[in-house]
């Protein structure tokens, strides 16, 4: 059957209409302002997944949140990259988390994780650069009071992680990562025996004081330089910001590595990194939103993601331009 032009409107107009059920997001207006730089962002700004899918159960989902162009799913210019989820997990409305959001903000949905186990994960694509770029990423996320604070070394929680096993090794390891540690601790990390930075274990604060009245943004940016004299040197900086209604944002520069890596970098993807959920050994209950992967080349040591007007506020009240859902069959 062929359709004309007007007819697709009408069909694609009513995909997004018709099913009341099914909310649909579009690209954050951030990675749109960034072009190519951005590489890939899941606003997880949905109640759906895989073409309106609206059950949650364990394995991969394609969220219904943005356009095959900018998410991080496989596709034919993405690779390396997982969305995957074993702990339970569904959406919730912003609706209610309206007292932990700024008013400004344009959201519809939140990722909900919760449990006491399991892998969850939205995964950084593969890394394969030479020395001269800076490589972020960046997510926002909430703990529920209900969540169970560690006590000891054995418990804890991922948020957020740059990282990688470098390609033909199993030891060169980078691991740019902030995490829930104990006494709820907000633990940051820059280690692996690939740039071989010093031990370094400032903290961005503490999770339970900060990041349960209000969401967080987590931001990781991993600095890999090509200036003379240290052409292959490493360098990690992590930042939170406590959103409206809270304030106050705190930064930490990793110290730059033992190691020189003049001759570039691979990491084939896999790993579990990214906006990470892993949970161990305790109960923790997560709200998650806005996840993005940026590249800048050259190396810029002064940039950051930061924030999605869709949450934080500011989008001129317009909502990001609806995606069609993939994998529906019109007759």
């Amino acid at each position: 059957m062929r359709i004309s032009f007007p007819t697709t409107l009408v069909i694609v107009a009513c995909l997004l209409l018709c099913f009341s059920g099914l909310a649909l997001a579009g690209t954050e207006a951030r990675c749109t302002g960034l072009g190519s730089a951005c590489i890939c962002g899941e606003p997880l700004n949905t109640n759906s997944h895989d073409g309106g899918n609206t059950s949650w159960p364990t394995g991969t989902m394609n969220f219904d949140d943005s356009p095959p162009s900018t998410d991080c799913y496989p596709s034919d210019h993405l690779s390396g990259v997982e969305n995957y989820c074993s702990s339970g997990h569904n959406t919730v409305t912003a609706a209610s988390q309206s007292a932990f959001l700024p008013s400004g903000h344009s959201l519809s949905y939140v990722f909900h994780q919760f449990g006491t186990g399991g892998i969850c994960h939205i995964t950084h694509p593969a890394i394969s650069e030479m020395p001269g770029m800076t490589y972020c990423i960046r997510a926002y996320r909430r703990y529920d009071a209900a969540t169970t604070w560690p006590t000891d070394s054995s418990m804890q929680q991922k948020v957020a992680t740059i990282g990688g096993t470098l390609i033909g090794t199993t030891d060169q390891i980078l691991n740019a990562q902030i995490s829930l540690d104990v006494n709820a601790d907000i633990h940051t990390r820059f280690d692996g025996y690939l740039f071989d930075a010093p031990i370094d274990f400032q903290s961005l604060g503490n999770m339970q004081n900060d990041c349960v009245n209000n969401f967080c943004r987590f931001e990781i940016c991993f600095d890999y330089s090509a200036q003379p004299g240290e052409v292959g040197a490493g360098r990690v900086r992590l930042r939170k910001t406590r959103v409206a209604p809270a304030s106050g944002q705190t930064t930490v520069s990793k110290p730059i590595g033992n190691v020189l890596r003049p001759n570039g970098i691979t990491f084939p993807g896999g790993d579990p990194n990214g906006l990470a959920l892993y949970v161990q050994n305790i109960y923790a209950e997560t709200y998650n939103t806005h996840f993005m992967v940026v590249k800048q080349r050259p190396e810029n040591r002064t940039f950051w993601i930061g924030p999605a007007c869709e949450v934080e506020g500011g989008c001129g009240g317009a909502n990001p331009l609806p995606v069609a859902p993939t994998g529906l069959n019109v007759n």
